[in-house]
């Protein structure tokens, strides 16, 4: 059991866009620096990625029905496209130049969620058949089409979904990481002393991850009952 549990893990981590999205994560955040100004501008790249995050998560049901609402009436992988938009947030926040940018979304979406995708929509295409083949024909997978399908069931979005998701951890770190990363700019580059905005920031980050914590508790007692 322990030796399936540590080949499963192995697998995981030697997935292509583990090897090359967290190595290019370390470089990024080691070497490059944030500002006051290249945060204001990611903030909009990163909010909107988790909106429509959010918006999916409020929808899925992960290979139970097929999920055509929501988000998913206007393109397939909204989940994907909203991970895109923040990864593209904290380029900019970090100031990684432009042909750098571009590199990294040749790489994200020509090589790792392409095969992703791929492997996904396979397995869709053998749960759900000739509905999924038109739904696939109708939707597209990473650019949204402006009016939605309605080819299918339709259902109403419920928060109990977001919950059970917990894409709320994904917010919880972002904005734990926003925080470091401005920390850093005001440690680092800017060399300033502790005061009361760094101080309030600091404390944030701290009961942010104590939230997390006591809300994944709470989840796994939960679970046992």
């Amino acid at each position: 059991m322990q030796k399936e549990k540590w080949k499963n893990r192995w697998a995981r981590w030697l997935k292509l866009r583990f090897l090359v999205l967290y190595p290019f994560g370390v470089w990024a955040v080691v070497s490059r620096h944030s500002t006051d100004e290249s945060i204001m501008k990611s903030i909009w790249f990163i909010l909107l990625g988790l909106g429509m995050r959010t918006w999916a998560n409020c929808y899925a049901i992960k290979m139970e029905r097929l999920t055509t609402c929501g988000p998913y009436a206007y393109v397939r992988h909204p989940l994907y496209l909203g991970s895109f938009l923040i990864m593209i947030g904290f380029l900019v926040m970090l100031n990684i130049p432009w042909i750098g940018v571009l590199l990294f979304v040749l790489i994200v979406i020509g090589v790792i969620y392409k095969t992703t995708i791929k492997n996904e929509e396979k397995m869709l295409l053998d749960k759900f058949g000739f509905e999924y083949i038109e739904y696939k024909k109708a939707v597209p997978a990473f650019l949204p089409k402006v009016l939605p399908f309605k080819g299918s069931q339709k259902w109403a979005p419920s928060i109990s979904r977001y919950f059970k998701s917990q894409e709320y951890k994904l917010v919880i770190w972002m904005i734990v990481l926003m925080i470091a990363f401005h920390l850093k700019e005001e440690f680092i580059v800017e060399h300033e002393r502790f005061d009361a905005k760094i101080i309030t920031l600091l404390i944030t980050a701290f009961l942010l991850g104590v939230l997390d914590i006591l809300g994944e508790v709470v989840r796994k007692k939960t679970i046992r009952h």
